[in-house]
């Protein structure tokens, strides 16, 4: 038996990663979970493997670089998942366009499909 893909969810919304982390585990994907960005980068830290990284884009009053960041800094590419439903002061274009430029490898706006979320994860393993 193969061991799953483990991925670094990161959403400081609790209900929304609980939905996420619970559909990622029913398709088989070992998930480390985080609701802010000290707890992710000592997630990153302390896992020697993570295949994929999920991460909201807007986190309390900061944004998923630092975390992005972390990942890039352990020497290998972990391909990166941008979500967001956006925030007061920009447009989701903007969003997009700012996790682009960050190394995201695909940006879901939400609310998103299950289907788009796998198809996204998918893809950036299998990229």
């Amino acid at each position: 038996m193969t061991n799953p893909k483990r991925i670094l969810l990161v959403e400081d919304d609790a209900a929304v990663r609980d939905i996420i982390k619970e559909f990622l585990t029913s398709q088989g994907f070992g998930v480390i979970e985080a609701g802010n960005v000290d707890t992710a980068i000592a997630a990153i830290s302390a896992h020697a493997s993570i295949d994929l990284a999920v991460i909201d884009f807007w986190l309390e009053d900061t944004t998923a670089i630092p975390i992005m960041d972390a990942l890039a800094s352990q020497g290998t590419r972990t391909p990166v998942i941008a979500i967001s439903g956006g925030n007061e002061t920009i447009d989701m274009e903007a969003i997009q366009a700012i996790s682009d430029i960050s190394g995201a490898v695909t940006f879901l706006q939400k609310p998103f499909a299950k289907e788009a979320l796998i198809d996204a994860v998918t893809a950036a393993l299998h990229a």
